[in-house]
C-alpha cells in the first residue's frame, strides 16, 4: 500500500485538490455564482489537463480516437451546457477508475516477480566473515547459509541437513528435507540448520532470476480478447463521437432545442467511454497470472492461458511425471524358509557388479535395513536375462522368470532368485504412480479434457500398467525422444479439431513441449531449456497443478467474457435511454464509473 501511494503520490494530489475546490465551489455557489464558476473552472483545469493532453495526442499522433479523447468531449460538453460539477467528477471518478486498476495490477505483479524483493542481494562466502554481493559470486564457489536465512544463489548442498521453506519457488507450504547432493534455488528459506552450498548458477541466471524475467514480460502476447478490445476500442470510439453529432445537430435541424439535445449527445460521451472493457479484460488475465504464480505455476502471458482454456487432449510422459521419478523395491517375497531380510542379501550378492537401475534400487533397499552383503565369486552376466555367481550360501542367479525358473510372480520389473536352482522368492522394484495422478486424470476429465495419452520410454508392459490404472485413451511405451515427438504428432493427425497440452520433466520431453500447442514442464525451476521452451512451468512435480492451471485458465476467460458482454450490454442500453430520456449529466458519469468499477472487481475474482 505505502509503495502504491509513493508511485501515484502526484496523482492522489491532484485528486485531492481536484475534490476540495470543487466541494469548495458548491459551498461558495450558495452565496455568489461568479466565484462558484471560477473555481469550478479551475477544478476542472487542474483534473482534465493531462487527460486532454493524452487525447488529442492520440488523434493527432497516433491517427486513433481513445477513452481519453470521449472523456475530453463529454467533459467539455458538460462545461458547455453549464454542468461544471459534471465536468469534473467525470474526469475524477475516471482517474480513481485508474488507480483502482493500477493498484490490481500492482497486486498481481507483486504476487509474481516478489522473488526480486525476497533474493538476498548478499552471500557469505565459506571462511569469510565479511558478506560478498551475490552478483560478484562465481560458479564453483561455495557459500554459507545460516538458520532463518534465504539462500542467495541456486547451488547444490555439500555439508549440513536442513529443511528448506520452498513456496516462493514452488507454491507449497510444505519444507522439504535436504542434505547433500540435493538441488536448492535462491529465495527458499533455511529453517533449521547450517547449509554449505556449491554455487552451480551466476546471480543472473538463476532460476528466480529467470522466472522475474519471464514474468515481467507475461503480458505481451495478447489473446483473442484482449485484441477484440483493442479493434472494438479503435472503431467504437469514433463511432460515438459521429453519433453524438448526429444527435446534437439533427434533431435541432427538424426543429428541436439545440441546447436539449447538445446536452443528451455530451450525457452520450459520457456514458459511452469504453475505460470498462479497456481496464478490465487484460486485468482479469493479469490477476489470473498473478494467482497462478502464488500457487508455484509460472503461465507465460494471458495467451498461454487462452490456449489451457481451449485443450481438448493431453499427453504425458511417464516416468517423474506420473510415476515417482527414482525406482524403488515395492515387494519382496520369501519361500523355501529363507527370510525377506536373506532374500534382499541374496540378490545384494548377486547384483554386486551390476550399475542397472534394478540393482541400484535393491542396494538401496537393502541399504535402509543396514544389510552388509558378502562378496561372490565366479560372476557371470546374460545380457537381458541376468546375472549369477557361487557365494558363501551356495550359487545364485538373479534375474528373469524364465532365467530363474521361477514358478510365481509377475515378470514385470521383478527380480526372480534362486540358490542352487531352488526358487527361493521374488524382489518387485518399480516406479510407483504418484498418489495424485488418478486425482489429477479425473479433474482434467471433468474440465473437459477428452482424451489423455501416455507416452514413455519404459517397457510396453509397465506403460501398459500405468495406463491402465489412470483409464488413458493410449499409451506409447520404448520411445526414444524423436520418437516421442512421432508419437505426438500421430495423436494429433489421428485426432479430430486436436488442441493438445504435453507434460513432462525431462530434457527429452523438450520436443514435444515445444511441438504442442500448450507446453507443460513439471519441476523444472532449474532446466533452462525447460523454461525457455514451455508455455506453463511447474515450479515442483506436483501433477494436481496441472488441472489447477487449466482451472484457472477457464475461470480468466470466463471473467473476461462475462465483462465484455456485460459493458457492452449495458451501455448499449444506456445509450439509448440517453436518447429518448432526458438523463442527468451526474447519472451519465455515476453509469459510466459504476459500469467500470463492477467490471475491475469481477476482474479481481480472477486472481482468488
Amino acid at each position: 500500500m505505502k509503495e502504491f501511494i509513493k508511485e501515484n503520490k502526484i496523482l492522489l494530489i491532484k485528486l485531492l485538490i481536484s475534490v476540495c475546490l470543487v466541494t469548495v465551489a458548491l459551498i461558495v455557489g450558495i452565496f455568489n455564482e461568479q466565484i462558484s464558476f471560477i473555481i469550478h473552472i479551475l477544478a476542472y483545469i487542474f483534473s482534465s489537463y493531462e487527460i486532454i493532453y493524452k487525447g488529442v495526442k492520440s488523434l493527432f499522433k497516433e491517427g486513433t480516437a481513445n477513452e481519453k479523447l470521449l472523456m475530453t468531449f463529454a467533459s467539455l460538453g458538460a462545461i458547455i451546457t453549464g454542468a461544471y460539477f459534471e465536468a469534473t467528477l467525470v474526469l475524477v471518478l475516471y482517474q480513481i477508475g485508474e488507480l483502482i486498476e493500477d493498484g490490481a495490477r500492482d497486486g498481481s505483479r507483486a504476487s509474481i516477480s516478489k522473488l526480486q524483493a525476497i533474493r538476498p542481494d548478499k552471500a557469505r562466502i565459506q571462511g569469510q566473515a565479511e558478506l560478498t554481493l551475490a552478483e560478484e559470486i562465481k560458479v564453483g564457489q561455495q557459500i554459507e547459509v545460516f538458520p532463518g536465512e534465504r539462500i542467495p544463489l541456486d547451488g547444490v548442498v555439500v555439508e549440513g541437513i536442513s529443511t528448506v521453506d520452498t513456496a516462493v519457488i514452488t507454491g507449497e507450504s510444505e519444507p522439504v528435507e535436504v542434505r547433500a547432493g540435493k538441488e536448492v534455488f535462491a529465495g527458499c528459506l533455511n529453517l533449521n540448520s547450517v547449509l554449505v552450498i556449491e554455487v552451480i548458477r551466476e546471480q543472473k541466471q538463476s532460476a528466480a532470476q529467470r522466472i522475474i524475467d519471464l514474468s515481467e514480460n507475461a503480458l505481451e502476447k495478447k489473446t483473442k480478447g484482449e485484441r477484440f478490445i483493442s479493434k472494438f476500442a479503435k472503431i467504437y470510439t469514433p463511432v460515438i463521437i459521429v453519433l453524438a453529432l448526429l444527435v446534437a445537430a439533427l434533431p435541432p435541424i427538424l426543429g428541436g432545442d439545440f441546447a436539449e439535445w447538445a446536452y443528451k449527445a455530451f450525457a452520450m460521451l459520457a456514458i459511452s467511454c469504453p475505460c470498462a472493457l479497456v481496464i478490465s479484460v487484460p486485468l482479469a488475465y493479469f490477476c489470473a497470472i498473478g494467482f497462478a504464480s502464488k500457487k508455484g505455476i509460472l503461465v507465460k502471458g494471458s495467451l498461454a492461458l487462452e490456449k489451457l482454456d481451449s485443450l481438448n487432449t493431453m499427453a504425458f510422459d511417464k516416468t517423474g511425471t506420473l510415476t515417482r521419478a527414482d525406482l524403488h523395491v515395492t515387494k519382496v517375497e520369501a519361500f523355501e524358509g529363507y527370510t525377506k531380510i536373506k532374500l534382499l542379501e541374496l540378490v545384494c550378492i548377486a547384483e554386486a557388479k551390476s550399475s542397472h537401475p534394478i540393482a541400484e534400487a535393491v542396494r538401496k533397499e537393502a541399504q535402509r535395513f543396514k544389510i552388509n552383503a558378502s562378496e561372490g565369486t565366479n560372476y557371470q552376466e546374460k545380457i537381458g536375462f541376468g546375472v549369477e555367481c557361487d557365494s558363501e550360501y551356495g550359487h545364485i542367479k538373479a534375474g528373469s522368470k524364465i532365467y530363474v525358473g521361477a514358478v510365481t510372480g509377475n515378470n514385470v520389473g521383478t527380480v526372480f532368485v534362486s540358490v542352487d536352482g531352488k526358487y527361493v522368492g521374488f524382489v518387485g522394484v518399480g516406479d510407483d504412480l504418484k498418489h495424485n495422478s488418478k486425482r489429477a486424470f479425473d479433474k482434467l476429465r471433468e474440465l473437459g479434457i477428452k482424451k489423455m495419452y501416455i507416452l514413455s520410454g519404459d517397457k510396453k508392459s509397465k506403460v501398459d500398467a500405468v495406463a491402465s490404472a489412470l483409464y488413458a485413451d493410449g499409451a506409447y511405451s520404448q520411445l526414444l525422444p524423436s520418437n516421442k515427438l512421432d508419437a505426438l504428432e500421430d495423436i494429433i493427425e489421428n485426432g479430430e479439431n486436436v488442441k493438445i497440452g504435453y507434460c513432462g520433466d525431462g530434457i527429452n520431453d523438450i520436443p514435444c513441449i515445444a511441438r504442442a500447442d500448450i507446453g507443460i514442464s513439471m519441476g523444472a525451476v532449474g532446466s533452462d531449456s525447460a523454461v525457455e521452451k514451455s508455455d506453463v512451468v511447474i515450479m515442483d512435480d506436483n501433477i494436481d497443478k496441472v488441472p489447477l492451471a487449466i482451472e484457472i485458465a477457464k475461470k480468466a476467460k470466463k471473467t473476461a467474457i462475462f465483462n465484455i458482454v456485460f459493458s457492452i450490454s449495458v451501455k448499449v442500453l444506456l445509450l439509448v435511454l440517453s436518447v429518448f430520456v432526458n438523463m442527468p449529466m451526474l447519472v451519465a458519469v455515476l453509469a459510466d464509473v459504476g459500469i467500470m468499477l463492477i467490471a475491475v472487481l469481477n476482474s479481481l475474482r480472477a486472481g482468488r
